[in-house]
C-alpha cells in the first residue's frame, strides 16, 4: 500500500507530540541545597521553569541543612512547588577529609538510566565534574546531554594575567568531551559565538538566564523612596568600588544606597566608609540573604538597580548579570554600563553610563527620581522587558532545542 506523503507528514507530527508529552528533564547542580550566592539558586529556577512549563523533571543538589525542601521552596527561592518537580538532595562525600560530589552524580546517573528505559530524557548540568558523564550518556538510548557555559575554558589567551593550574584543567576537559554532547547552552550572545568557532559541529543555544516576575506595584511609591540597590557578589568586577564612591554623592542629592550580597568582610568597609562620613542612614550593607528575603527588600523600596559592571573581557562576554534579572523582575530601571553581556538583558530599557564616571551615575539616577513622568516610563519598559525573557520562556527555549537533537536520530 502507497502512503502518501500527507499521511507521512502526519505520523511524524504524531511522533514528535509524543516525544513532547513524554521527554523527562534531569538538571544536575554539585553545590548545596540553600547555598549563598547565585549558583544553586540558578540551578533551582532552571529545574523549575522545566516543571513550571509542565516537564517532568529532576533537580540533583547537594543536601544541604536539614531542612524541609518543599518549605525552602517557599520561604528560601520564592517559588511554588510544581506537581512535576522532584528534588533530590544528596549527601556529599568524603575524600581526603574534603567534599566530593561523586554521590550525587551517581544518583543522578541512576536516575536517568532509570528513565531512559521509558522514554527520552535530556540531561542538563554546568558542572565540569559532570561532563565525562554527559560525553558517554549522550550515546545511550533514549538520552541527549546538555552543558550550560558560564566561562571560556576552552580558549584561556583572553587572560591578561597567570591563570591557575585548575583553569588549565577545565581547558584540557572541555577540549576533550564538548564535542561529544548534544548541545551546548550559552548565556551570552559572544560566548556562543566563541563557541562556534572552537566546536563548529555541536549544537549551540543562546539562552541567558531568565526573570521572575513579581507582582506590580506602584511605580511612583517606588521613585519616592529613593533607592539604589546594588545586589550579588561584592568583587571589584562587579561594580562595587564605584557605587560606594558615588553613594557618597547620592546621599547628598538625598538618595539611599542599599548593598546586598557577599560575605561580613565585604560589607564591613562599606559600613565603615559610611560611619566615617556620617551616613549610616543613607548607606547599608548585609551579607548574602535567601533570595526570598532579597526579592522582599527589592519590592518592599528599590526604586533604581545598579549593574555598573567593569569593561574586562569576562564582564564584556561571559556573564549573564543576574543582578540585570533581579531588578527587571520588579518593573526596577536599572543603570549599568554599556557593555554586550549588559545590553544583552538590559536591551532598550537600560540606562547606560561610563565605567567610572561617579558624576554622569548621580546626575542619572537624580534626574530619574526626581521626574515622576520620566521614572514612570522607564519602570514600565522594565516590565516590558522581563515579560520577554521569563524562566519558563527560557524552559520553552531550551525544550526546542533538545527536541531538535532527538529529532536528529529519528
Amino acid at each position: 500500500m502507497k502512503i502518501s506523503s500527507t499521511e507521512t507528514s502526519h505520523s511524524f507530527s504524531q511522533a514528535l507530540r509524543a516525544l513532547r508529552a513524554i521527554m523527562n528533564i534531569v538538571w544536575v547542580n554539585k553545590c548545596k541545597w540553600r547555598s549563598s550566592g547565585p549558583i544553586v539558586n540558578v540551578g533551582v529556577h532552571n529545574a523549575h521553569s522545566f516543571a513550571s512549563i509542565g516537564l517532568e523533571t529532576d533537580l540533583f543538589v547537594g543536601g544541604g541543612p536539614a531542612t524541609e525542601t518543599t518549605a525552602d521552596l517557599a520561604d528560601f527561592y520564592s517559588l511554588d512547588q510544581p506537581p512535576g518537580l522532584h528534588i533530590h538532595r544528596i549527601a556529599r562525600g568524603q575524600s581526603m577529609g574534603m567534599d566530593e560530589s561523586g554521590p550525587i552524580y551517581q544518583a543522578a546517573r541512576q536516575r536517568i538510566f532509570q528513565l531512559a528505559k521509558t522514554g527520552p530524557v535530556a540531561v542538563f548540568s554546568r558542572e565540569p565534574g559532570f561532563l565525562f558523564s554527559l560525553a558517554r550518556l549522550r550515546y545511550r538510548r533514549n538520552i541527549r546531554t546538555f552543558y550550560e557555559l558560564h566561562d571560556f575554558y576552552s580558549d584561556l589567551s583572553w587572560h591578561e594575567r597567570k591563570v591557575p593550574f585548575s583553569f588549565h584543567r577545565k581547558k584540557w576537559v572541555e577540549r576533550a568531551l564538548l564535542p561529544h554532547v548534544s548541545g551546548l547552552v550559552c548565556i551570552t550572545r559572544d560566548q556562543e559565538k566563541f563557541y562556534q568557532r572552537l566546536f563548529p559541529r555541536v549544537p549551540t543555544i543562546y539562552a541567558p538566564l531568565g526573570t521572575k516576575p513579581f507582582p506590580e506595584t506602584d511605580p511612583e511609591v517606588k521613585r519616592r523612596a529613593r533607592t539604589v540597590f546594588y545586589v550579588g557578589h561584592m568583587h571589584g568586577m562587579k561594580g562595587v568600588a564605584f557605587l560606594r564612591q558615588a553613594s557618597l554623592g547620592l546621599a547628598r542629592a538625598g538618595i539611599r544606597t542599599e548593598f546586598w550580597g557577599g560575605g561580613e568582610k565585604d560589607t564591613r568597609p562599606i559600613l565603615k566608609a559610611a560611619s566615617d562620613a556620617g551616613l549610616q542612614s543613607w548607606i547599608s550593607a548585609v551579607p548574602f540573604q535567601p533570595p526570598k528575603a532579597m526579592h522582599d527588600a527589592l519590592a518592599d523600596r528599590a526604586s533604581l538597580g545598579v549593574v555598573m559592571l567593569a569593561d574586562t573581557f569576562y564582564n564584556r562576554h561571559l556573564t549573564c548579570p543576574v543582578k540585570a534579572l533581579d531588578y527587571l523582575s520588579h518593573g526596577i530601571p536599572a543603570l549599568g554600563t554599556d557593555i554586550p553581556s549588559v545590553r544583552d538583558i538590559l536591551s532598550d530599557t537600560g540606562h547606560y553610563l561610563p565605567e567610572n564616571d561617579t558624576a554622569a551615575f548621580v546626575a542619572q539616577a537624580t534626574a530619574l527620581l526626581d521626574d515622576p513622568t520620566a521614572y514612570a516610563q522607564a519602570a514600565t519598559a522594565s516590565r516590558s522587558r522581563c515579560a520577554t525573557i521569563t524562566w519558563p520562556k527560557r524552559a520553552e527555549s531550551l525544550h526546542r532545542f533538545a527536541l531538535a537533537q532527538f529529532e536528529k536520530k529519528t
